[in-house]
């Protein structure tokens, strides 16, 4: 178990609730342009599944049109407690497309499975991240003194203005147990996993605690939302600031954003070692969250949300900034470390 740093948030609307109460109280569609598609070696499809996470079904897929896991893509991992919708590509070089017998919808009896929505043809195989972002539907239960003081214009203003782009409790496991790994690798001695999912899981939780670490530092110095002098901007938003995902290369921050981003990283000098020597390449992230086509209604004792976030964006980064918001399948607080 790995006990998460506090995480503070720049305000909130003090609301109280859960959220994830049934599956289809969480919906997410990826969002994926496909309007040059239609011919290639790859089949795409397009499926909702529902308690299931991504990998069991791009398993099942790849085993039913009997190819290797490799042969597999998709762009991303998506919420195992919800109601999801994504794409997946099978290579298919000969154009057999879907066996014809064999049902495109698979459950089973505690709701739980998949079905596939639609196909299309393509020429390559989807990678992680090549959507353009993913589409938001949640129902939030509220608790208490919420049912009363919740009201959606000046939640949605809240919300509007950004949240810390904090990354989200799936990130570090169950319990931090991906973190838990990092710390016995780095500060153990212990073996990194060697290749595959794995490794992966242990890396990516180490680099996203090093840049929650410096997003927290700047909710703290009140600069969440201006730049610095000496901060790198976002390719996609000149306005708002980056902070390092940790690897090898020399930061591109200068000047006031160096010396916060050093302060915040120097109890984490080993793990920063680490992942340069691992061969991670050092790369940026916007410390700001933006949510786009933003709504929110009030539904009697609910809240009915409805946005879009970019790839790797985190749903609960925005509940967070809500209040105390607790995961119904784990009662696990959206502010993580946070106190709410």
């Amino acid at each position: 178990m790995f006990e998460l740093p506090d995480w503070p948030q720049s305000g909130h609307a003090g609301l109280r609730g859960r959220y994830r109460a049934t599956p289809e109280a969480f919906r997410v569609v990826e969002l994926l342009d496909l309007e040059a598609e239609g011919a290639g070696e790859h089949l795409l499809c397009e499926v909702e599944k529902r308690g299931l996470n991504s990998a069991d079904v791009a398993a099942q897929l790849g085993r039913i049109v009997c190819i290797p896991a490799l042969d597999v893509g998709f762009c991303g991992a998506k919420d195992r407690h919800a109601v999801t919708r994504q794409w997946f590509s099978l290579r298919d070089p000969k154009g057999r497309g879907w066996p014809a017998d064999v049902p495109q919808e698979r459950y089973a009896e505690d709701g739980s499975g998949w079905r596939v929505l639609r196909t299309v043809r393509r020429g390559r195989k989807l990678r992680r991240g090549e959507h353009a972002g993913n589409a938001f539907e949640l129902c939030l239960e509220l608790e208490g003194e919420a049912t009363r003081v919740a009201e959606p214009a000046a939640l949605t203003r809240r919300l509007a203005a950004g949240v810390p782009n904090y990354f989200g409790p799936q990130r570090f496991g169950r319990d931090g147990s991906n973190l838990a790994r990092a710390r016995n690798w780095i500060e153990a001695g212990a073996r990194l996993p060697g290749r595959g999912a794995q490794r992966g899981y242990v890396l990516s939780a180490a680099r996203s605690l090093l840049f929650n670490e410096v997003v927290a530092a700047r909710v703290r110095a009140g600069v969440l939302d201006r730049l610095l002098p000496g901060d790198v901007p976002d390719a996609e938003d000149a306005d708002v600031a980056t902070a390092p995902l940790w690897g090898r290369g020399r930061s591109a921050a200068t000047s006031d954003a160096a010396a916060l981003e050093a302060t915040a990283l120097a109890p984490w000098r080993a793990w920063c070692d680490a992942l340069e020597h691992v061969g991670l390449a050092h790369e940026r992230r916007p410390v700001l969250l933006r949510p786009g086509s933003l709504s929110v209604h009030r539904e009697a004792s609910a809240l009915r949300l409805s946005f879009t976030l970019p790839p790797g964006a985190f749903a609960t980064a925005l509940l967070a900034a809500l209040g105390d918001f607790r995961d119904a399948t784990t009662d696990r607080s959206a502010a993580l470390g946070s106190a709410a």
